[in-house]
């Protein structure tokens, strides 16, 4: 854990220079992938969740080097926060500055076992933010942001609501709802049809 922390830390420092720091409301987009893609996929996911970090380990990776970096798909995370320690990761993720955002979404699935099992979780979720370059006045204005935890709540209220979400993780390819860690078959399959279709339009 130590040696992948290190990696992070330098991760962040090169990314430091290059966004300015997000108004703590904003959602970031946390999008891989070319904006015109025939596919788009958007996976829903838990920081907390221990499926979500095997998606994060298998299924994710895989699907960003078949699918996502050969141009026939994007990839869109979008939050479903599952209790409310999952909430307070997803609110850190929204108030780093956009480059940073998605290094930051990786490490805390990467790391979840430490932290999330941690005797005190917020304790390491900040210190996992401060390599982020958060100082502890940020995280504790993060933690207490009111509209960005509203927003939040709102988007994860919309996922149940118009696309039937009510577990992670959970894919949607263009629309439809499948399994993120259902067999690499059967995703590529609905990967594919949804692909066939969007070239019919």
């Amino acid at each position: 854990m130590i040696a992948s922390l290190r990696r992070l830390a330098f991760a962040f420092a090169a990314l430091a220079f290059l966004a300015p720091a997000a108004r703590a409301q904003d959602l970031h987009d946390l999008t891989l992938g070319r904006a015109d893609a025939p596919v788009t996929i958007v996976e829903y996911s838990s920081y907390t969740c221990p499926h979500c970090a095997d998606f994060h380990q298998e299924n994710r990776p895989w699907l960003i080097k078949t699918f996502v970096e050969t141009g026939r798909a994007r990839l869109v995370l979008m939050d479903y926060p599952l209790d409310g320690l999952a909430m307070a990761a997803a609110m850190l993720v929204h108030s780093v500055p956009a480059d940073t955002a998605p290094v930051l979404s990786e490490t805390l699935f990467a790391e979840q076992a430490s932290w999330a099992t941690a005797q005190n979780p917020r304790q390491a979720l900040a210190g996992i933010a401060g390599l982020a370059g958060m100082s502890p006045a940020q995280v504790d204005a993060a933690f207490a942001d009111k509209a960005l935890f509203q927003k939040l709540l709102d988007r994860r209220a919309e996922a149940y609501e118009k696309q039937g979400i009510d577990s992670t993780p959970t894919l949607t390819i263009n629309g439809t709802k499948i399994a993120a860690n259902a067999p690499r078959e059967e995703l590529t399959r609905a990967i594919e049809t949804a692909e066939a279709a969007a070239k019919k339009k």
